[in-house]
């Protein structure tokens, strides 16, 4: 596979928690969910940080090893990994772990596999088009912000519990993390690349220009724009659509991190 433009910036003041990446036969985008602690007990500025410096770095060392297996099991391995380093530091069992969404392309010659887990999007283009995307996450949190909790504690205390749910409940998605009780839920799809076009990996962040924003009504027209535009040109669109007064509608944050990559046949 050939990596065309890959772009990543904060959505504020606070250090970006998405990474977006390329070595070898892998491609890949980490969005780094947001820290339930105010204090850090992992050694990064904060646990998610941690969370996702590993992964890349693991993600990094597969790729120049050429890993051409399943995406699904190298993100199982690495969930492995994550779970013994937090154990071993060791990492507080009453605390929630650091948690993210991650989409991953493994280049396997003449086709590829992609997998995600989280609200990461994987876009396919070409003669059989595929979309790995999901509204499980947005419609959990539009229904928690329509709650209007006023109390901090039981704010935090469901926020706790939606992010131990998506860990460990086996539900129909799941976040990546190192939980000791974990269940993953990669959801995957495979191709070749001699009837593909480009590859689209985001992250949330990249994905509002469809599902909050409606500035495109389907992925189908993003690519073009992707394409001939440029990353760039649709990440400004979004900054510009997060300025908007009421841009934050159904949203914690207002403005989020942003990390997207584009991927052809070589």
């Amino acid at each position: 596979m050939k990596v065309g433009e890959a772009i990543t910036s904060a959505g504020g003041a606070r250090a970006n928690e998405d990474r977006v990446g390329h070595r070898g036969t892998l491609a890949w985008v980490i969005d780094g969910a947001t820290d339930l602690y105010d204090d850090t007990v992992l050694p990064a500025d904060s646990d998610v940080q941690w969370l996702v410096d590993r992964i890349g770095e693991r993600l990094t060392e597969a790729g120049l090893d050429e890993y051409r297996g399943p995406a699904a099991a190298l993100l199982t391995s690495i969930a492995d990994y994550v779970a013994r380093e937090q154990a071993a530091l060791p990492f507080p069992a009453s605390r929630v772990p650091p948690a993210c969404s991650i989409a991953v392309c493994v280049d396997q010659g003449t086709g590829y596999d992609l997998a995600r887990i989280g609200d990461a999007t994987a876009v396919v283009d070409g003669a059989h088009p595929t979309v790995l995307s999901t509204g499980y996450f947005d419609r959990r949190e539009a229904a928690a912000v329509a709650t209007n909790e006023r109390e901090a504690d039981r704010v935090i205390a469901a926020m706790h519990q939606r992010r131990l749910h998506t860990m460990t409940s086996g539900d129909v998605e799941s976040v990546f993390s190192g939980h000791p009780n974990r269940r993953l839920r990669p959801h995957t799809a495979a191709g070749e690349w001699m009837h593909t076009d480009c590859i689209l990996l985001c992250t949330d962040g990249f994905a509002r220009l469809v599902t909050d924003y409606g500035l495109y009504r389907s992925w189908a027209q993003v690519i073009p724009d992707a394409r001939d535009r440029g990353l760039h040109y649709l990440e400004k669109l979004i900054r510009d659509a997060e300025d908007e007064p009421d841009s934050g509608g159904g949203r914690f944050k207002r403005a989020d991190d942003i990390a997207a990559l584009l991927l052809t046949a070589n």
